[in-house]
């Protein structure tokens, strides 16, 4: 895992930054519940996979909706997730490309909130299970690329269930700040 981060991400993680799960949905699960406490607020983007909303409410969390529109592409605007930041929120959950969509967080989107979150202390849970499903265009970088400081704040999960197609398998990952990284793992050692 940490091969393939420095190799396809240009991302330096070591083995005890990386959490392995039971599939990317323990991962999110695991990141959702080390991060968010009871009344928490968690920005989600939507159109969104009907599992974060649920995640985050098992966690005691408040989903924030940020509604993107058909006629844009669905693209996320860094403006429209600025606006509904409050003091009770905590993190920000990302998926590039998105599912069910398949829209692409645009750079200097994902810019302007790596930098709300470093400015915000949020962190960034950056779900990123579809990284190659992209078919036009570039691929998606991942905000944890973004500068060290943001990557201190991103939590970043992904699997090899989509990529290399092995769903059954049940293998997802987290990348992560120590800090997050023995939460999870701690967490999980309980949980599972």
């Amino acid at each position: 895992i940490c091969k393939k981060l420095e190799e396809r991400n240009g991302l330096a993680y070591t083995p005890s930054q990386i959490v392995v799960t039971n599939g990317a949905k323990q991962a999110l699960h695991n990141a959702i519940c080390v991060t968010v406490n009871p009344g928490d607020e968690v920005i989600v983007p939507t159109p969104c996979w009907v599992s974060y909303v649920e995640l985050i409410r098992m966690a005691g969390g408040i989903p924030v909706f940020v509604h993107t529109k058909e006629e844009d592409g669905f693209a996320l605007r860094a403006a429209d997730v600025e606006k509904v930041v409050t003091e009770r929120t905590k993190a920000i959950l990302l998926n590039t490309p998105n599912n069910p969509c398949g829209s692409v967080v645009a750079m200097d989107t994902l810019q302007a909130i790596a930098q709300l979150a470093v400015e915000k202390d949020l962190v960034v849970i950056s779900d990123e299970i579809y990284e190659e499903f992209v078919y036009e265009g570039e691929r998606p970088a991942s905000i944890a690329t973004l500068g060290e400081a943001v990557k201190e704040h991103v939590i970043l999960v992904n699997g090899v269930s989509k990529t290399y197609a092995m769903t059954g398998w049940r293998v997802g990952y987290a990348a992560a700040a120590p800090v997050f990284a023995k939460a999870m793992a701690n967490w999980q050692s309980h949980a599972t």
